[in-house]
């Protein structure tokens, strides 16, 4: 065959071999042959497990809410096995169509089962291929999980992505609770010197009016999914609950802080809030006099003044300095408080002191690693903050100033 001849052969013999080793979408499935399950809740059961999987209904969800009115935009099918693989199976006799797990927004944990130990849980979670890795983990405080999915949701149509939203924003500009992935979840499980947390999510108002669409069409709905701070961990087991102030303290030790609220009180005795507009802080593990570690948590805050019910006059350089100082001296008491508070009621290293102990002194640390949570309880912890007011407003005197001048 000549040089011309093979040249034009040659790129059918490509298509050709082509078409053999690349099968194209052998595996795809169409979308009405699947239950896209949006949120996982799983609960203890006598049995084994039970699973509760919120499914899209995928027609309902298309129309725009209250245009149909004759199903909700999303089904939760729940079913009970001996492991969470066998109840998703027995959902299968219910569920029209094959369960997809790969949109999965939320796993929602019983509070129950957390305080009975999530590794098996955890086990089955990394093992499916079809569970990615960034989706959302919660517990569901003082309830089960069946109880959260099914509640239905104002603003999102469907309660998964309303949920999934709602632990963003609030982790974002609140402060007081985490947006704890699978993955991060796992990091921490695995490595000494650091235990997990995980936001913790609670039923408010009639649960029995939740799972109907007049929850939804009326001004005030009768059952709302509200964040309840963070569910605290040692090892895999739940172990206790953090309230507003100290789920702040944990966010700002691991530098996971972006926006949050904070007030102090005057030197006159009123208030002035702030918000916060930048934080960065960082643990610094030292050797003390008596040879044992000691653990300084340095922090930097950047404020904006929100709010001044005070007659405090801004225009003096001195009297923002005051503010400043207060702010440092509030960030140093709330925070010094609240990790001793953990120390000596959980004993469980949530901060991640152990985890830099191990990275500046590894042979230290050697010494310390097998009963770490019990060396915590006594470790000796301090906060220094340095604060910084950068704006004040677009007004330089407060408001109760200006009237009492007059």
């Amino acid at each position: 065959m000549n040089t011309q001849r093979f040249q034009q052969v040659l790129p059918v013999l490509l298509l050709v071999f082509s078409l053999a080793v690349l099968p194209g979408c052998w595996s795809s499935k169409e979308l009405n042959e699947l239950a896209v399950v949006m949120a996982l809740g799983i609960d203890t059961a006598p049995q084994g497990y039970a699973v509760s999987a919120q499914v899209l209904n995928s027609g309902e969800a298309r129309n725009n809410k209250g245009e149909s009115g004759k199903s909700l935009p999303v089904l939760t099918y729940k079913a009970t096995g001996q492991t969470v693989p066998d109840a998703l199976q027995h959902i299968l006799s219910a569920a029209p169509h094959a369960l997809y797990l790969s949109h999965v927004r939320v796993l929602v944990l019983g509070e129950e089962l957390a305080r009975q130990g999530v590794s098996d849980i955890m086990d089955f979670i990394t093992r499916n291929h079809q569970l990615r890795s960034d989706f959302f983990l919660v517990v569901a405080k003082h309830s089960q999980a069946s109880d959260i999915l099914e509640i239905n949701t104002p603003l999102e149509q469907i309660p998964a992505n309303s949920l999934y939203s709602s632990i963003m924003v609030s982790h974002k500009n609140w402060a007081a609770t985490g947006s704890i992935t699978l993955q991060q979840f796992i990091l921490e499980l695995e490595r000494g010197g650091s235990n997990p947390i995980m936001s913790g999510v609670q039923l408010k108002g009639d649960k029995s009016e939740g799972g109907t669409l007049q929850n939804v069409q009326s001004i005030v709905p009768k059952s709302q999914i509200v964040q309840a701070g963070m569910a605290i961990f040692k090892k895999d087991r739940l172990v206790g609950w953090l309230g507003e102030s100290t789920s702040k303290t944990v966010n700002y030790t691991l530098n996971e802080v972006s926006s949050t609220n904070g007030n102090v009180t005057c030197p006159d005795g009123g208030k002035i809030g702030f918000i916060v507009t930048r934080s960065e802080s960082r643990i610094h593990p030292r050797i003390g006099p008596d040879g044992k570690p000691e653990f300084t948590v340095r922090i930097n805050v950047e404020v904006d003044l929100t709010t001044i019910q005070s007659t405090i006059d801004l225009s003096k350089p001195a009297n923002v300095e005051t503010l400043q100082t207060e702010i440092e001296k509030k960030y140093k008491t709330v925070m010094s408080r609240n990790i001793q508070n953990v120390q000596k009621t959980f004993a469980s290293d949530i901060f991640g002191f152990g985890e830099a102990l191990h990275r500046k002194y590894p042979r230290l640390w050697r010494t310390y690693r097998e009963e770490w949570d019990e060396h915590f309880k006594q470790v000796k912890i301090s906060v220094d903050c340095d604060a910084h007011v950068r704006r004040i407003g677009s007004i330089d005197q407060p408001q109760r100033r200006e009237m009492e001048s007059k």
